[in-house]
């Protein structure tokens, strides 16, 4: 049941000037304007990304080399592996390119990348992409519906690639977790190029975990001593501020003042980056009843019915291009939409 009281997320009650909240914390990125040309992708009939009842295309990583705009994204489907599970979608991963931001062509040669072979019974879902010395490395979400509490074969799964097209498959994770490690996201900068906090990478991950790297293959997690409001990890960024090239902000998204999923954002620095200093009152990015597409509809009319997931918004995919921030959202977990905020100078 939709119940907005229930979905504070432990945020003040009181009334917030936004724009003061904007002057009080110079750290934050935006606001953010929601693109006139929403929804930027949608599911495509008949295809691995074919979309069903609440789920479509959307929770993708984004990533511009040489001018192109590479969305890396979840694709839903219906469950189509018989096993005994009360889940009945299943998801992959692929890529659509473009070169304005707006307007995608989907790849259809190498796209979906990880559904083959024996690992077609697994579901691969939000994505987190960097770049480290010209090799690319994707985590996401791999899940096996029917056995769900073993961790060699759920959690956060790696795969790298130099060209985003063809994937080399590294597996789980965490395999000998004790419990689950899910929705890492590794620390980058506003290219989206993996940093380094004391000669080791950051991964901040679900529930109360952070995890540090040599490589950003072989990884080592840890219980962290100070949670941090606003749900789970979206993204992580560092280097995006020259005044205060310390300072880390990890946007978040899940119950928030009253909104079911939305985006909010957590400051932390680097002498110390696993505790919070700072967050925003509210979120920065939320659901408007004005656009079908957020609300559970179809954006095309008579916007019938899509999603159950109303006032659902939550983004993997962030980056820095010619003086603002591009931020893509899923809009009621089926589209994937576009909102920009300028490079504060």
């Amino acid at each position: 049941m939709y119940d907005p009281a229930a979905y504070w997320g432990g945020f003040p009650t009181g009334e917030v000037n936004e724009k003061e909240m904007w002057h009080e914390a110079p750290w934050a990125i935006g606001p953010f304007t929601k693109h006139p040309g929403n929804p930027v992708l949608a599911p495509s009939p008949g295809a691995w990304d074919t979309g069903r009842m609440d789920g479509g295309v959307h929770n993708g990583a984004i990533i511009i080399r040489n001018d192109r705009f590479y969305y890396v994204y979840r694709g839903e489907r219906p469950l189509d592996v018989k096993m005994k599970s009360d889940f009945d979608y299943i998801c992959d991963i692929g890529v659509a390119t473009g070169d304005d931001g707006v307007h995608f062509t989907k790849d259809t040669a190498n796209s979906p990348f990880f559904r083959k072979g024996t690992d077609h019974r697994y579901s691969y879902e939000d994505v987190n992409l960097v770049e480290y010395q010209g090799v690319y490395y994707l985590f996401c979400n791999q899940w096996d519906w029917e056995h769900q509490a073993d961790h060699s074969v759920n959690g956060t799964f790696l795969a790298t690639s130099t060209d985003l097209l063809h994937w080399k498959k590294h597996g789980i994770v965490f395999p000998k977790a004790t419990r689950t490690h899910r929705n890492g996201v590794v620390l980058h900068d506003p290219q989206n190029r993996a940093v380094k906090v004391d000669r080791k990478f950051i991964m901040y991950i679900n529930d109360g975990l952070m995890a540090y790297s040599d490589d950003l293959i072989h990884w080592e997690s840890r219980d962290v001593k100070e949670r941090w409001p606003g749900g789970e990890g979206c993204l992580a960024l560092a280097h995006y501020s020259k005044e205060k090239p310390e300072d880390i902000i990890l946007f978040t998204g899940g119950n928030h003042t009253g909104h079911f999923y939305a985006i909010g954002e957590v400051l932390f620095s680097a002498t110390d980056p696993e505790k919070p200093r700072a967050w925003l009152p509210r979120p920065v990015l939320q659901a408007d009843e004005k656009y079908p597409w957020e609300i559970g509809l179809s954006a095309e009319p008579p916007h019938e019915p899509i999603s159950t997931f109303r006032d659902c918004i939550f983004f993997n995919a962030l980056t820095l291009y010619r003086g603002k921030w591009w931020l893509y959202y899923g809009g009621s977990e089926y589209y994937t939409c576009l909102a920009t905020a300028a490079a504060r100078v």
